[in-house]
């Protein structure tokens, strides 16, 4: 009759032990290719949202939708397109519920559902047909919130915006105070270079006075700055991803740490809001690719 042998004490350690190590040589290996397959879901929601973009302006006379998601712009919105008047729509609107009832403030603590709503109503979603491109894999404020709160009213979905001047709002150069309206784009045929420029950028706002980001991407075009303005959303190691005005979709890879430490965490006192970065070359690249050619968007005046 035989016996069954059962593991000694010292062969299950040796056993656990070469599990561990196991792990830790590939934990490094699954990380990546964790990273890998969210960055190419965010690439393909950032093409999504630019050919979207860009139909749109095709398919209406150039004309490109509002950039930015106020209130009072919604509410013109709707009330323009029930009286059968003009209405520029907005590319994505603000949470709200069922009878389009604004859900943008706080208090109103908006669900999951009231946020999808507004992208479902915006005006390029026929073009996109599917709310989940409007929220990158990597962006975990729609489960944690930020770190201003957890609660619904942080529970942002939406991580991508337009930069300020795509219909929305340029600064005037070398006055970041005042707003130069007739700067404001509102047909992509005014636009040149379009496969060179981006659209939608990962962005990560932090919820000062609404429950959602109501604002353009507010970055100053001028090389004279050398300053960031919004953080983006630092979703992906050392990057983020970008929107073309053609419609195509890339990786930017950040060439500066502290362009890396100003995205990544905005209250790190070595990256103070708006603190000069001179001769960070990731500016440089976002003032040169910025949509809107400003007198001081390039490194010599025009």
């Amino acid at each position: 009759m035989s016996t069954r042998r059962a593991f000694t004490l010292i062969e299950l350690l040796i056993v656990v032990a070469i599990i561990a190590v196991l792990i830790t040589i590939l934990a490094p290996a699954l990380q990546s290719a964790k990273e890998q397959a969210t960055r190419t879901v965010c690439l393909s929601n950032q093409m999504a949202l630019g050919k979207g973009y860009n139909m749109y302006a095709q398919e209406n006379k150039q004309y490109l939708p509002v950039g930015y998601i106020i209130n009072s712009l919604f509410q013109q919105w709707k009330d323009d397109k029930a009286a059968g008047r003009r209405y520029y729509p907005l590319w994505v609107n603000p949470p709200h519920d069922e009878a389009m009832n604004y859900l943008g403030e706080k208090s109103h603590q908006p669900s999951r559902e009231n946020r999808e709503r507004g992208c479902r109503t915006g005006a390029i979603y026929p073009y996109v047909n599917n709310v989940e491109a409007y929220h990158c894999p990597g962006d975990r404020r729609l489960y944690e919130g930020t770190s201003r709160g957890t609660g619904l009213a942080y529970r942002v979905f939406r991580s991508y915006s337009l930069p300020d001047g795509l219909f929305g709002m340029v600064r005037n150069p070398g006055d970041s105070s005042s707003v130069n309206k007739e700067d404001q784009i509102r047909k992509l045929s005014a636009l040149k270079f379009l496969e060179d420029k981006y659209s939608f950028v990962e962005s990560c706002y932090d919820l000062l006075g609404t429950c959602y980001d109501y604002d353009g991407w507010s970055f100053i075009p001028d090389y004279r700055e050398q300053a960031w303005w919004d953080p983006l959303g630092y979703y992906h190691v050392e990057g983020c991803t970008l929107a073309f005005l053609d419609g195509h979709a890339e990786k930017y890879k950040f060439m500066d740490d502290r362009s890396i430490g100003y995205h990544h965490d905005r209250t790190d006192p070595r990256y103070p809001r708006r603190g000069p970065q001179p001769g960070n070359p990731d500016i440089k690249w976002f003032v040169e690719h910025y949509p809107i050619a400003t007198p001081y968007s390039a490194a010599n005046p025009r």
